[in-house]
């Protein structure tokens, strides 16, 4: 048996049964409680990471969904049902690794076990490379610490200062395409000027395919291996035209494809294992469509954080099932309630590089702090946390690693309700080089050695 054909989904949006959407969430809802009954899909408290037959509970469960439930396409209101044969062709053509990068900055990335000795790859980038999503603010920063220097950065700065004042970065306008154009060209001057110049980049933060495709089209702009397209549905098990598109042209380009999906604990699932069960379903049916290459697994809670014990239960049990039934890489971010400058932050952000790391988590990225534009940038001392807590960890047994979780939650747990804000970058970095300021630099500090008084053994 082949793999489904991406026309069979044109077709499925097309003349799949029709209902309405609020009914499609309706069901929804009620199978996933169903399903996490049937299957006897329970977390105990203080197990973070769950154990093998969980997971494959889980699995099996977000196996049935796709079947009963399906995909809906909200501009068709269609739905379109994978058969249980169908997902597991889908498995077993599922790609074991990625590379990303050409040459000598090529980076080769490939699954891993929960309790693999193999460290996860932190994809960890300068502070002047960290461009938040496409976050106006923070590329409007970089020009204007750079704008004075007679270097290539600065001349870039001048001509993107000039080029992009008075335009707005909002979504199907040009200015989305124009902010989407300098977002790329800086990074690609920043590798550069790394001596990096074939490094992988990220992922396109624009979310419009105009200003994706943009991105590619001129000299001095991405080649393929540059940069990858999120391919992910809408949240819950929801397409439309723009999301097909957009997996298409990434496949007909070669271009790398992240699968995955902000599943809601508190929404349509309603505790940790419903909210796990979600998260397999959304990979199941992107890789069905999309040939995926790695997928992101992204549970939170009704805020948009991940460091809560539930999540952290939700999003280990999802790598966990991916781990043992699906096969392919998985990457991992860290959204903390705590803004930067707070040890809290610090602490979340040690609990689930743990969990993500002794779940099975292939790959990490630096999201040390709420994303947004109140959020604080990622600097490159909570890069070297993230290693440092992986390398740590990498090896642990399920057991091991759950009593250590437990005591590295309490660390933070009671500052989740009332979370310290924090300041932006600037208030920790010098702009003009870039590096970060005493006071910064005593706060990680402190923060290892209270990390390290619970037990975790960090390693530099």
């Amino acid at each position: 048996m082949a793999l489904i054909d991406f026309k069979e989904f044109i077709k499925r949006s097309m003349d799949g049964p029709v209902i309405a959407e609020q009914e499609f969430d309706l069901n929804l809802s009620r199978q996933l409680r169903r399903l996490a009954a049937d299957y006897a899909v329970h977390f105990k408290p203080a197990e973070i990471i769950c154990d093998d037959a969980t997971a494959d509970a889980i699995f099996q469960a977000g196996v049935e969904l796709l079947g009963k439930v399906g995909m809906y396409n909200v501009d068709t209101s269609r739905v379109i049902l994978l058969a249980r044969e169908e997902l597991d062709e889908t498995c077993r053509e599922t790609p074991r690794q990625f590379t990303r990068g050409a040459g000598k900055d090529a980076v080769t990335v490939a699954a891993r076990s929960h309790n693999s000795r193999v460290v996860p790859y932190t994809f960890h980038w300068p502070l002047a490379h960290s461009l938040s999503n496409g976050n106006e603010s923070f590329l409007a920063e970089m020009i204007e610490a750079h704008v004075s220097e007679r270097t290539e950065l600065g001349g870039l700065a001048r001509e993107l200062r000039s080029w992009l004042q008075g335009v707005e970065n909002k979504a199907g306008t040009v200015g989305d395409i124009m902010w989407a154009i300098a977002v790329a060209r800086w990074c690609l001057a920043v590798a550069r000027l790394i001596g990096q110049p074939d490094m992988f980049v990220g992922t396109i933060g624009a979310i419009t395919v105009p200003a994706i495709l943009a991105t590619f089209t001129g000299e001095d702009l991405y080649r393929r291996y540059h940069a990858g397209f999120s391919v992910a549905t809408m949240p819950e098990l929801k397409i439309n035209w723009e999301r097909l598109q957009l997996a298409f042209i990434a496949r007909q380009m070669g271009v790398t494809r992240r699968i995955g999906g902000v599943t809601v604990l508190g929404g349509y699932a309603r505790n940790a294992e419903e909210t796990a069960i979600l998260s397999v379903a959304t990979v199941l049916a992107q890789l069905s469509y999309s040939a995926g290459d790695w997928a992101h697994l992204a549970p939170v809670d009704l805020e948009g954080y991940r460091a809560r014990r539930a999540v952290l239960q939700a999003q280990s049990g999802a790598c966990r099932a991916a781990e043992r039934n699906i096969g392919i890489p998985t990457t991992l971010s860290q959204l903390t309630k705590n803004g930067l400058g707070s040890a809290f932050a610090i602490y979340e952000e040690a609990a689930m590089v743990i969990e993500q790391t002794c779940s099975g988590g292939s790959s990490l990225w630096r999201y040390p702090c709420h994303p947004g534009p109140d959020g604080n940038a990622r600097t490159d001392l909570d890069g070297e946390m993230v290693t440092r807590v992986a390398r740590a960890v990498s090896g642990m047994e399920r057991e091991e690693a759950n009593e250590l979780l437990n005591r590295v939650i309490r660390l933070y747990e009671g500052s989740l309700d009332r979370p310290e804000k924090g300041k932006p970058y600037p208030h920790y970095y010098d702009l003009r080089t870039l590096t970060p300021l005493p006071e910064l630099v005593a706060l990680h500090q402190r923060a290892a050695g209270e990390l390290a008084a619970v037990g975790l053994p960090l390693k530099d």
